[in-house]
């Protein structure tokens, strides 16, 4: 039995018991335009202390030698970024920012913060500080503070010093860019699916942040539980996975479905649209085959190798009469926004397909934003977020922990540091891809009670269970970290 038959089978008989429990206790995306001109959903610029600050109260007393309690709270990242936002717009004199749109939702609760505390805002203030000069493209300036941020940051210190370290590098790089210091660099929709989607040599650090926060098991589990609830009377199920990345949650569904008494299923099909590795994709299928083998569960996995995404089209699927045609889109569609015709592409070979349901999960955080300081303080909540909980869940030396961040960076110095078609990492929130969807001619499925007990009896067995949450939005689910949200997840088929 190889490494991948093993992870499916351990990963199998982990779950498959939580769906049953689960079971038993209950726009603005235009597409053909020029993407860089859409105007997305961010406030105005640097309007940091309005982005749902009631979400975002929750302070941890830190505790002193002595095992006491002490004055001094402890902030998270993201909340140290809201601070420093206010007293930066508090003392700047720059005239784009609007103060007359600000609120301060925390009044005098932040005057008792802690030394590490306020050397943290300290930083941030600087390179809100950095990014203001950039904007305004006072790059001498600009220059001047960020000499300062890299002085203080540190990608070995805490959270706020680690984002800091890595916005930094990002802001630098922009300025070369600008400055013509640095040549753009062009990337593919190869380059692309490359980074976001197999990058193999983050694998072990990914499995690791995976066995301690459920976020990609929310995602796996409730989409799993959305298709079974979907197909419960039909005895032939076609499941067509746009992005299959491991492919480890499928052993999940099989299970699922092999132990289904009432009109069991006669056979399932699994199609994975693939660009990149095709290889890994043929191992996946064989460990999956293997799996329904072990469990005399028919089941055929076939694979469309598609270099260029832009040539899909319905007559690759093979799809039979009596099939009922379920799509699982996990963070696929973010990954197409910088090519938007193979967006468009793929939707309307869904909409030919007329799926009985489509489960779409992706990151939660507006990243598309065409002006750039609105862009660079989405994506510093965002990935504040992120550093907090590898914070809260690894050792700050942890090899996984460092390696994960280097990815983070990687994606920080796209968004930040780049324009027009240099940024490839691109994503939107919820309401603007129910807002594309619909153009489609899809609307939204509001995901069950049984969905929502699995999500939660997920949270309920890691050990940062009190910093994540599941929320319901208009019947979809938002995965937030400390009410940060990461991910969504939602269920749409067609009128």
């Amino acid at each position: 039995m190889n490494k991948q038959q093993e992870e499916l089978n351990e990963h199998a008989a982990h779950s498959a018991g939580q769906l049953s429990r689960g079971k038993t206790k209950l726009n603005n995306l235009e597409t053909g335009s020029n993407v860089e001109e859409v105007p997305f959903l961010s406030l105005a610029p640097f309007e940091l202390l309005s982005n749902n600050p009631s979400r975002c109260r929750r302070r941890d007393k830190v505790r002193d030698v002595n095992g006491g309690a002490n004055m001094h709270q402890k902030l998270s990242a993201t909340q140290i970024m809201r601070l420093a936002g206010e007293r930066f717009i508090q003392f700047s004199s720059n005239k784009f920012i609007n103060i007359n749109n600000l609120l301060h939702p925390y009044g005098s609760a932040f005057s008792d913060l802690s030394p590490e505390d306020n050397q943290n805002v300290e930083l941030a203030q600087i390179l809100l500080a950095v990014a203001e000069k950039v904007s305004d493209q006072h790059y001498d300036r600009a220059r001047k503070f960020l000499s300062q941020c890299q002085l203080l940051a540190s990608n070995t210190g805490n959270p706020v010093q680690r984002a800091v370290f890595y916005f930094a590098q990002a802001l630098g790089e922009r300025i070369d860019r600008e400055t013509g210091k640095l040549m753009p660099k062009i990337c593919t929709e190869t380059d692309e699916l490359n980074s976001i989607c197999v990058a193999s040599r983050f694998h072990a650090s990914f499995v690791a942040l995976h066995q301690e926060v459920p976020f990609t098991q929310i995602v796996h589990f409730t989409g799993i539980q959305a298709i079974l609830e979907s197909v419960a009377m039909k005895p032939k199920v076609h499941l067509i996975d746009f992005l299959i990345r491991t492919g480890v949650q499928w052993a999940s569904l099989i299970q699922a479905a092999a132990e289904r008494k009432d009109n069991p299923i006669e056979h399932m099909k699994i199609t994975v649209i693939e660009s990149v590795n095709k290889e890994r994709v043929i191992e996946t299928g064989k460990s999956l085959e293997s799996f329904a083998n072990s469990l005399n569960f028919p089941f055929s996995f076939k694979i469309i190798f598609l270099p260029d995404r832009n040539q899909l089209t319905e007559d690759h699927f093979d799809i039979k009469p009596d099939e009922a045609v379920v799509i699982h889109a996990a963070f696929f569609l973010r990954a197409m926004i910088s090519i938007p015709n193979c967006l468009e592409t793929a939707m309307r070979v869904v909409r030919r397909l007329q799926p009985s349901l489509m489960v779409v999960s992706e990151v939660e955080a507006n990243l598309n934003s065409p002006l750039f300081v609105n862009r660079f303080i989405d994506t510093l909540f965002y990935y504040s977020a992120l550093f907090d909980c590898l914070e809260d869940v690894m050792k700050r030396d942890d090899q996984h922990r460092m390696t994960l961040e280097v990815s983070y960076g990687a994606g920080i110095r796209n968004v930040v540091g780049n324009e027009g078609e240099e940024r490839v990492i691109r994503s939107v929130n919820l309401d603007v891809w129910r807002s594309f969807l619909k153009r489609f001619g899809m609307e939204e499925v509001k995901l069950s009670d049984t969905c929502l007990y699995q999500a939660n009896l997920i949270i309920q067995q890691f050990a940062c269970k009190n910093s994540c949450s599941v929320d319901v939005n208009r019947g979809s689910f938002m995965i937030s970290w400390k009410g940060t949200p990461i991910y969504s997840t939602s269920a749409w088929k067609f009128h």
